[in-house]
């Protein structure tokens, strides 16, 4: 029938008109799925690589590598013997610093360690003067391994004997070659003050995974909190009706140190948090001579 309004040529053209329509709008199809998606990938930011944690030294980067160290008493010191850099101080600074602060500030103190990408702010340049908190002279130094810095990174310090956090500032100053300056008189006043306070005791520590150890294999929990099936005594039945959690009662009831004192202070620490500590809220209902009984009973479960 089409071909009373067109001829067989113009058939011919509209059908390969057609034909490079269809064939250009498939190809644009295969564009789309196959092309674009990679140029998408290759205009994508590069994802950084995962960064370790720094492991295997002392310091509050990595608490859990503490090494165990007795505590001890210190005696006291001649201040100028701190004061006054020498090759023991730096040397001994130099060893701290390595353990304690290049994962942050960089062995070279440019503040480009390991861990200074993940810090906002980033770790102090210490071979720079520019952006100090507290200053480059000893007494600010001192004072910034002592009480840390607000609102950064930069941990106290204090648990380190006076004479170490003196070896690490003079072994921090060695790295800039600017002049650091001693600070003012009233700051070297006291400095040499608390230096020369009577001996000072460091504690005991340990490594935070070896104390978790210790606190795991101290502590198990408690077993849920029920009587022998074959108890049908009225004791065992309060104690049934009231309990909706026995392994939260248990919990509860271990965890709470005043209930063991008598009936009244059971039935106290157990309605008080019902039903969250495992008991029902209706054990706010039992009588005075039934929280007797309650008590009676679980003490005797306690001490099985």
């Amino acid at each position: 029938m089409i071909e009373e309004y067109i001829n067989r040529d113009e058939l011919m053209r509209l059908l390969s008109t057609l034909a490079v329509v269809l064939t250009a709008l498939a190809i644009a199809v295969l564009f789309a799925i196959i092309v674009v998606p990679g140029l998408r990938n290759a205009n994508k930011p590069e994802t950084p690589t995962p960064m370790s944690p720094v492991g295997g030294v002392p310091g509050w980067l990595d608490p859990t590598e503490f090494p165990p160290a007795r505590g001890r008493v210190i005696p006291p010191v001649d201040p100028q013997s701190l004061i006054m850099p020498s090759p023991q101080l730096i040397a001994r600074g130099k060893t701290l610093f390595g353990e304690n602060c290049a994962p942050c500030h960089g062995e070279l103190g440019l503040g480009d360690g390991p861990a200074s990408a993940t810090m906002n702010p980033r770790p102090r340049n210490f071979t720079s003067p520019g952006g100090w908190k507290n200053g480059y002279d000893l007494p600010a130094m001192y004072k910034t391994l002592t009480d840390g810095v607000p609102g950064t990174s930069m941990a106290s310090f204090d648990y380190f004997s006076r004479r170490d956090r003196m070896a690490l500032a003079h072994y921090v100053q060695s790295l800039g070659a600017f002049p650091h300056g001693t600070g003012s008189p009233e700051a070297l006043a006291a400095i040499s003050k608390e230096l020369a306070a009577p001996g000072e005791t460091t504690p005991n520590r340990i490594p935070v995974t070896m104390a978790m150890a210790r606190l795991i294999g101290e502590w198990s929990a408690p077993p849920p909190l029920a009587p022998p099936a074959e108890d049908h005594s009225p004791a065992a039945e309060i104690l049934r009706s009231v309990i909706r959690d026995q392994k939260r009662a248990a919990q509860a009831l271990a965890a709470s140190e005043t209930w063991r004192k008598g009936p009244a202070e059971l039935a106290a620490a157990i309605v008080a948090d019902a039903p969250g500590n495992g008991f029902s809220v209706s054990s706010a209902m039992l009588s005075p001579a039934q929280w007797e009984q309650l008590y009676a009973r679980l003490v005797k479960l306690e001490r099985r």
